[in-house]
């Protein structure tokens, strides 16, 4: 193999390497949180424990009673916060990686308790009374 050919080559397998894992950066910081489809029965949702702990703190909730998910996060134990996945800016929806909540329409940020961490929006996300009932998370939707 000729050196320019040689050296070519391996340009182009370093270039495939760095692009490659630069994807893949890109894309576990935009990995969403699992979704959970649920019913909601006299505005509230119920939802077992076990499906949002100290390994999976962070559940997607989706009803067809609501037009936006709601976001229901372990925070410590028998602890739990649930938010809406509205944006207070201008009411578009949210989503949420794996680190915390964005708005991609106007780059508003929220932690998973829907407390502001970076503006336009300066209003939190709408949160909704959670208690822990037996090994049963109910979520007040009203």
């Amino acid at each position: 193999m000729k050196r320019r050919s040689f050296i070519k080559r391996s340009c182009l397998v370093c270039a495939g390497l760095v692009a490659g894992t630069s994807v893949l950066t890109l894309l576990e910081g935009c990995a969403t949180a699992k979704i959970q489809k649920v019913s909601v029965v006299n505005k509230v949702i119920s939802i077992d424990a076990a499906l949002c702990n100290e390994l999976q703190k962070v559940l997607v909730l989706r009803t067809d009673d609501l037009e936006y998910d709601v976001l229901l996060y372990y925070v410590s134990n028998a602890n739990y916060s649930a938010v809406l996945l509205k944006c207070t800016h201008y009411d578009n929806p949210v989503f949420v990686n794996n680190k915390e909540v964005f708005c991609p329409s106007h780059g508003s940020k929220f932690d998973y308790t829907g407390k502001v961490l970076t503006e336009p929006a300066t209003q939190s996300l709408k949160s909704f009374k959670v208690k822990l009932d037996n090994q049963t998370i109910k979520i007040n939707i009203s």
